[in-house]
């Protein structure tokens, strides 16, 4: 019976080395370090001005006429007023015909003219030229072009009469 235990004791202890060698020589697991999400950058992109053109189109050219119109109002001494944008040269030009109140008179009227330049050119700053003028005849002009053309007619077809008006208005200012 000594014997037969002394064989299992070996049988054992071979077993045991034999699992041993196999488990030591087995690929380690090394453990891998938790990946890190990768770092996403968003980009913010600011919102884009539009820059500040010197064209406008004919649709646009009736739209700022009217408002710049109930601008030219605004200034004190001016009755009624009548804007035509030019908009078939290089850069766009206003002609402006104010019906002045009663009350302005000489000087006056120079005056009230250069304030309507101002007001009207900070209203709109893509014009190259704003030109006033409170002499009845060339108001008249205007008014009907103005009217001409918010009925829908071309401006490019009045481009002698506005030729004649810019030869005709003085300009206050360059």
């Amino acid at each position: 019976m000594k014997k037969s235990w002394l064989r299992v004791l070996t049988l054992i202890t071979t077993l045991l080395f034999i699992l041993t060698g196999a488990i030591g020589c087995e690929k380690s697991q090394k453990t891998t370090p938790a990946k890190k999400p990768a770092t996403v950058r968003k980009t913010v992109t600011q919102p884009q001005k539009k820059p500040v053109t010197s064209t406008i189109t004919a649709t646009e050219a009736d739209r700022i006429a009217k408002c710049l119109a109930q601008e030219a109002v605004k200034v004190k001494g001016v009755n009624k007023a009548y804007v035509v944008i030019d908009t078939t040269g290089a850069k766009p030009n206003a002609y402006v015909g104010v019906n002045l109140t009663p009350d302005v008179k000489g000087a006056q009227t120079d005056k009230v003219k250069k304030e309507v330049e101002k007001k009207l050119k900070s209203a709109e700053p893509r014009l190259s030229t704003v030109n006033v003028t409170s002499d009845p005849d060339l108001v008249k002009r205007i008014r009907d072009l103005a009217s001409a053309i918010a009925k829908g007619r071309p401006i490019s077809g009045f481009a002698d009469e506005i030729k004649e008006l810019a030869r005709r208005i003085k300009p206050t200012s360059r």
